[in-house]
């Protein structure tokens, strides 16, 4: 076996280090002669997390839904002192590089991706590899605040998660409880031509379909922070907003979605952003690539806009 070339590194994600390579060699099987991405997580201790999020895009592909198969997870002792899953390379690029390439798709694109998660959505869950308990995603949510408010002793972010606890139990009430992939958004879907793929199933669960919804209606009004100059900064704040309704106007034409369930979840994906925000500028997420540069690209000041998200939200739900 041998490796063709030298492995490129891509992406800043705040939570792993993403390479890519391609190897040869004629005992090899079919799969690993194809690129390959491999993920490698920032601590030993994270083993157990990488094995999971395999087992959630595993179960999924294994259904037909368009996710990059895991070829395998590597312990800390075989790979660089860290755990790594190797995977498929999915094909294409990122629906974000894809808009900017084609910006006159924009509203195409946010539509494909609803129709892309309500596909998601549609999947029999029997069988899922992890917690069939909705208040397990929940907790997903909330672990960053309750971290951040331990770590941080942030006054107003320790206030926001009382009143976010409080909202635990109608957040895990469900009459369906779906696949929810937990950060489904543009950075996550690679397209190529009429394909997708979705990718980085870190906080995939089972629970309400609006957990989910919420959780993308969201980031398409944070548009911007993909944005690599000005212009594109500019143009995406603008168009944001139009693309969540886009996008919420054709998951809804697919399935109903409960308003009241939409802006608790909301609420907790405010908070949980606006804890990531304080993390990040506090220099708190130790042992992970988020510190590289980061900061510059994710302002303070939008701290204070969720924030105040957050407070319409349980304002508006009494």
């Amino acid at each position: 076996m041998t490796l063709i070339g030298t492995p490129r590194r891509v992406g800043a994600g705040l939570d792993s280090f993403i390479h890519l390579l391609q190897l040869r060699g004629s005992q090899l099987p079919a799969a690993w002669v194809a690129p390959l991405v491999v993920r490698v997580l920032p601590s030993p201790d994270r083993l157990a997390q990488a094995q999971a999020e395999a087992a959630f895009q595993g179960w999924s592909a294994a259904r037909g839904y368009p996710a990059p198969q895991v070829l395998v997870v590597l312990e800390p002792d075989d790979a660089l002192g860290r755990p790594a899953q190797v995977m498929e390379r999915a094909p294409g690029v990122t629906m974000v590089d894809a808009l900017k390439a084609k910006p006159w798709r924009a509203g195409a694109l946010a539509a494909q991706l609803a129709l892309l998660q309500l596909e998601l959505h549609a999947l029999d869950p029997s069988g899922w590899p992890g917690s069939d308990d909705p208040a397990t995603l929940v907790d997903k949510r909330l672990f960053l605040p309750r971290r951040a408010v331990e770590v941080l002793k942030h006054p107003a972010l320790a206030d926001a998660l009382g009143r976010a606890e409080g909202l635990t139990t109608a957040c895990a009430s469900t009459d369906e409880a779906v696949v929810c992939h937990g950060d489904f958004h543009p950075l996550n879907v690679m397209v190529d031509g009429s394909r997708s793929a979705v990718i980085d199933w870190t906080d995939a669960g089972l629970g309400p379909r609006e957990a989910d919804v919420a959780r993308t209606a969201l980031l398409f009004h944070m548009a911007a922070l993909a944005a690599e100059s000005r212009a594109e900064r500019l143009a995406l704040s603008l168009i944001g907003p139009r693309l969540s309704g886009r996008y919420l106007r054709t998951y809804r034409a697919g399935a109903r979605l409960d308003e009241q369930q939409l802006r608790r979840w909301d609420a907790l994906h405010s908070l949980h952003g606006w804890a990531q925000v304080e993390m990040l500028h506090a220099g708190a997420f130790e042992g992970t690539s988020s510190a590289a540069g980061q900061e510059s690209r994710v302002p303070h000041t939008l701290a204070t806009w969720l924030q105040r998200r957050f407070d319409d939200d349980l304002r508006r739900l009494g």
